[in-house]
């Protein structure tokens, strides 16, 4: 859903509802953020150049904190794959979504609402149920 907003200059721009707080806004937000601080500011008291640096590198900082979250999500995720992809030929047990406790071999591995999910004898197996390990 988007949810318009009006600048002071009586423009209107559209926001992601589904993108709420910092995970929302990136450089450019930060940038527009800035630029309307520097319209509409007291030209008898402007910011000093000290704020508006701070302001910047604060700016900068939540931009590259952003950025290693996601980096690290995706890293995460790749770690979870390898190891799901050392149990193919594997017999595991384990409880799937459906509270159905399993033992089997490990046949697939596929992803599943961003989760590593284990094929065990057409049963999925979350990645994260997995209870013991045994070698074929």
């Amino acid at each position: 859903m988007a949810v318009n907003d009006v600048t002071s200059a009586g423009s209107s721009t559209s926001v992601d509802a589904s993108k709420i707080g910092f995970s929302g806004l990136t450089s450019q937000d930060f940038m527009k953020l800035l630029i309307a601080q520097l319209q509409n500011q007291d030209p008898l008291q402007p910011t000093d150049n000290e704020q508006l640096l701070n302001q910047i590198t604060s700016m900068q900082n939540l931009q590259s904190n952003i950025e290693l979250e996601s980096t690290l999500k995706a890293l995460g995720a790749n770690q979870q794959l390898s190891s799901a992809a050392s149990l193919l030929g594997q017999t595991v047990t384990g409880v799937t979504d459906g509270q159905l406790e399993i033992t089997g071999k490990v046949d697939q591995i596929f992803l599943k609402n961003k989760a590593v999910y284990l094929g065990v004898g057409g049963n999925e197996l979350p990645l994260a149920n997995v209870a013991t390990i045994r070698a074929a």
